[in-house]
């Protein structure tokens, strides 16, 4: 009786489960690519390349009912096509870069998290999604105005769904409509619509010290995405909004390197973010927050 006990405590937390399964993974990669110089400083481009990512074996406690074939994890076949240009001009101070892409990925691999029912405990397994794709372009810009001045940016559009995904996990706060859901055609889980970032730098001479060359210099930059969701199941609570960080730099140092002494701060103005939200069955939500802002003093030499 008291072994018994024992074992249904134990199964709340850890239940005993075996299954005996085999796995063998052979894939075949490459890249085409064509590229046309339209001119002395730019050039337009288009590949095609074919990735794997390779499968496995789920060794965690898996859902009652899953059978041996589905334990084991199918290897990702990756379709990647692209085409952009990449530019200088300014007499080469400057360089502008675009693309637009399209990827299919078949058999995509994911980490389910769930809450094992009738118990207090949760499991982890990797599952494969039938289809997922994304498409988008991005862009970078790089300017230098002179030795002491420069700016980047760089932006991004990305739509990435579930093509084929019809026995998603349910969302904690639609568990009564069952325990799976359709999220065939829903954005993909951590990956923010818009992003974008800009930076600068600059610098000015300052003289000699002791023979060697001063110079003063300073770094800044912004980057920032929009909402995204962080779960399998696509949870309203998971939802994380979109937040932008800002982080600066100021120094002063030696041309030949003898020393660089700089003060910094990450996230400069102290934004609250989040860097991803999880909404459990129990109704509690957890999250992980982004760093404060962080200030700090940094020494370098190189003899």
């Amino acid at each position: 009786a008291d072994a018994a006990v024992v074992n249904l405590v134990r199964s709340l937390f850890n239940p005993v489960a075996s299954f005996s399964t085999v796995f063998t993974d052979n894939s075949l990669s490459g890249l085409v690519t064509l590229n046309w110089a339209v001119g002395r400083d730019a050039n337009v481009y288009a590949s095609y390349s074919r990735g794997n990512k390779s499968g496995g074996l789920n060794l965690a406690n898996l859902p009652a009912g899953f059978t041996a074939e589905q334990a084991r994890v199918r290897p990702e076949k990756v379709d990647a096509f692209e085409v952009g240009f990449k530019s200088r001009f300014l007499d080469q101070r400057a360089t502008f870069n675009a693309a637009a892409f399209w990827t299919d990925i078949a058999d995509y691999q994911t980490a389910i998290t769930e809450i094992v029912p009738n118990t207090v405990s949760t499991r982890q397994y990797i599952a494969n999604i039938a289809k997922v794709r994304s498409r988008g372009a991005e862009g970078d810009l790089a300017v230098s105005l002179s030795d002491n001045l420069s700016f980047t940016a760089s932006a991004s559009y990305t739509d990435a769904t579930y093509v084929d995904y019809a026995n998603a996990p349910q969302a904690a706060e639609s568990l009564n409509l069952g325990a799976i859901q359709d999220l065939s055609g829903k954005p993909l889980a951590g990956v923010p619509e818009f992003a974008w970032s800009a930076g600068v730098d600059a610098g000015a001479p300052l003289g000699e010290l002791g023979g060697r060359a001063v110079r003063l210099y300073g770094h800044a930059d912004y980057a920032h995405r929009s909402s995204f969701n962080t779960s399998a199941t696509n949870s309203a609570w998971a939802q994380v909004p979109g937040f932008g960080i800002a982080n600066a730099r100021i120094g002063l140092k030696t041309e030949d390197g003898l020393f660089d002494l700089s003060i910094w701060a990450r996230n400069l103005f102290d934004a609250d973010y989040f860097l991803n939200l999880s909404a459990g069955n129990t109704g509690a939500v957890t999250a992980q927050i982004g760093e404060p802002r962080t200030i700090g003093v940094t020494l370098r030499t190189r003899l």
